[in-house]
């Protein structure tokens, strides 16, 4: 069945690696979550007066946020923090990458597409609502463009890690729609006749 658009065309199941998937989504979100900070680090989005979700989270918690801690050049570095961060980043791109297995529309505009549902559905809406930062509409616009532009950045990168690692590991390219995976084929098989 076609969906408007092919948004939620399922791919052709024999070319589905859901395993690969995981995997591949599991490590591009450790290495996007990297990139997320240091875009964070180039453009701030919060006031120097607010602290940064994942450190308000823990103190939700009773966790004290610099409670454990390891040290790297003299610098102390919040295990806590990390985790949240990461474990944020790595659960959203392995969710991601395992859609895009069964609804290749998923991977829309390189991953971009999904940066911005996340960005939308954590920012603008789970945040406030678990009293991790102010509602949307009090934010200041340097706020929202920098978590806006970082989330796609975020999601570029891990696409690409995604597609790498994947192809590494099930040794064929990215699940596809029927119809892509149907015409691929005969493509391939057309190539090989002609030889």
């Amino acid at each position: 069945m076609k969906t408007p658009f092919g948004l939620l065309d399922l791919s052709a199941k024999e070319s589905r690696r859901p395993g690969a998937a995981l995997v591949a989504g599991v490590v591009a979100g450790l290495t996007s979550g990297a990139v997320k900070m240091g875009w964070e680090a180039l453009f701030p989005p919060r006031t120097p007066d607010r602290e940064v979700p994942p450190v308000t989270f823990l103190k939700q918690r009773g966790v004290d946020p610099d409670g454990a801690t390891y040290e790297y050049n003299g610098n102390q570095v919040p295990w806590g923090v990390l985790a949240v961060h990461f474990g944020f980043s790595v659960v959203t791109v392995a969710a991601y990458s395992v859609a895009a297995e069964y609804l290749p529309r998923t991977k829309l505009w390189a991953g971009a597409a999904y940066g911005i549902g996340a960005f939308v559905v954590a920012h603008e809406i789970v945040l406030p609502k678990l009293g991790l930062s102010p509602a949307a509409k009090d934010l200041p616009p340097e706020e929202h463009a920098s978590e806006f532009l970082g989330h796609i950045a975020w999601l570029l990168e891990a696409e690409q890690i995604r597609k790498a690692v994947r192809l590494a590991i099930a040794g064929v390219p990215d699940a596809d729609t029927r119809a892509n995976a149907a015409a691929k084929l005969a493509d391939t098989a057309r190539a090989a006749l002609k030889r």
